[in-house]
């Protein structure tokens, strides 16, 4: 089941490093475009100003005492109507106008010589500046300016390329935070498969050698494994030193059943045997609980093929005489989560039940952890299957057996979180299919 995306490092760190990319690109953006605006107005009142000094430099005064400028400025603008550079010189005698303040412009001076925002006219907004002259003894006021929407008209230039600018060094930056968040989760997916490796019983601990951050959780989580494995040795030391302290007086009681059978009482004696023979195999099933409990967990995981090639070729040698055909159908390299020990249990369990009910065949399949052993004999009714996993019945009393194979087998599954399904064969007769 997936997990919430709240609960992903992964996403959380993408979501910061964007949300971080984003807020970066913003501020840099506006604290540029504001750069770009500041040193723009500078180059347009710093051009203004030298033309200001040109057009001073220029004036003089017609023989009815106005003034008038003769020669063009530098900048050609100034010539044509409404290009928005404009020039104004006012005396007590009469103004001088640019050639460009045309259709009925005028520029009002302003009271200092502080660059101001002004008006030419009525529709057209100025950066301008008013400086004060005197020339053949005229007060002068001088005027230079700039409509402003060649200002702004260079700042929206600006700022369409920076905003395309700040695009694509935005996208590199969110692309270079994925990649980062990437390489810097890089010991933690390593670490996930670690634990899968741990998991399947490739490695038994967790590689110490990781990145400083995650050192205290390995080494603590392998000090678990070690401590885990410490227990699970000694659940099994003590599991057969209960085998031996129970087996001892069940074999003194045995042999008492068979002195007494020898004394003729055979009545008591068999009794007595039967019991001993059922606690026997209560003990064999209780203590392979015991031990398939204490390897749950352990990770390991065993091969296979070489386990059932052994156990196939002693249940032919102990059916010798039924002459039954094994067909093995295993993918290469198959290996199943569990240990050897109990595998092959299960699998002679399995196995050993295929021979006694088989007619000629025996086909056993594998993959996927999963394995099914199929035989062509009677088969098991499906209202009846559910019983054969009981421990101690025995559905055909004539077949030899204790009637625990199935039933041990399936409890012994239950310790993996295995399963055990009885299905028919494609044949005729049973399959069953073990799967972890």
């Amino acid at each position: 089941m997936s997990q919430p995306l709240h609960n992903s490092l992964r996403l959380r760190l993408i979501v910061g490093s964007a949300l971080g990319v984003i807020l970066a690109v913003l501020l840099a953006g506006l604290f540029i475009g504001y750069l770009y605006r500041s040193h723009t107005t500078d180059r347009f009142q710093t051009e203004l100003d030298h033309h200001l000094g040109e057009l001073v430099a220029l004036i003089d005064f017609d023989p009815q005492g106005r003034p008038v400028v003769r020669q063009p400025l530098s900048d050609p603008q100034f010539n044509v109507g409404r290009s928005g550079l404009y020039w104004q010189v006012d005396g007590p005698r009469g103004s001088a106008l640019s050639p460009s303040l045309a259709d009925g412009l005028r520029l009002i001076p302003a009271a200092d010589e502080a660059w101001h925002r002004g008006r030419a006219g009525a529709e057209e907004e100025v950066l301008q500046r008013s400086a004060r002259v005197l020339r053949d003894g005229q007060p002068l006021t001088v005027t230079i300016a700039s409509a402003q929407h060649l200002l702004e008209e260079q700042v929206d230039h600006f700022r369409f390329d920076l905003t395309l600018s700040m695009t694509v060094v935005g996208l590199l930056l969110l692309g270079g935070a994925a990649l980062l968040v990437r390489f810097g989760l890089t010991p933690v997916r390593r670490l996930g498969e670690e634990v899968d490796r741990l998991r399947n019983g490739e490695i038994e601990r967790l590689d110490p050698h990781v990145p400083a951050e995650f050192e205290p959780v390995v080494t603590r989580f392998n000090a678990l494994l070690e401590g885990q494995a410490q227990l699970i040795a000694r659940a099994r030391t003590e599991s057969g030193n209960l085998a031996h302290n129970l087996r001892t007086p069940l074999a003194l009681i045995t042999a008492e059943a068979e002195q007494l059978e020898n004394a003729g009482q055979t009545q008591s004696a068999a009794f007595l045997l039967e019991r001993c023979r059922m606690m026997q195999r209560q003990i064999d099933y209780h203590l392979a609980r015991a031990a398939a409990a204490g390897t749950r967990g352990a990770g390991t995981r065993t091969a296979v093929a070489p386990l059932l090639v052994r156990i196939v070729e002693a249940m032919q040698r102990l059916h010798a005489d039924r002459g039954i055909r094994v067909v093995i159908d295993l993918p290469d390299g198959l290996r199943l989560p569990c240990d050897s020990g109990d595998l092959a249990e299960i699998l002679s369990n399995l196995i050993d039940n295929a021979f006694k009910w088989a007619r000629s065949t025996i086909t056993v399949a594998g993959g996927d952890d999963r394995i099914t052993i199929s035989d062509d004999g009677p088969g098991i009714p499906a209202a009846q299957r559910a019983l054969v996993t009981n421990i101690g019945i025995r559905l055909d009393p004539a077949t030899p057996g204790t009637g625990l194979g199935l039933a041990a087998t399936a409890d012994l599954l239950r310790f993996y979180d295995a399963t055990l399904t009885l299905d028919d064969a494609p044949h005729g007769g049973l399959s069953v299919t073990v799967r972890f």
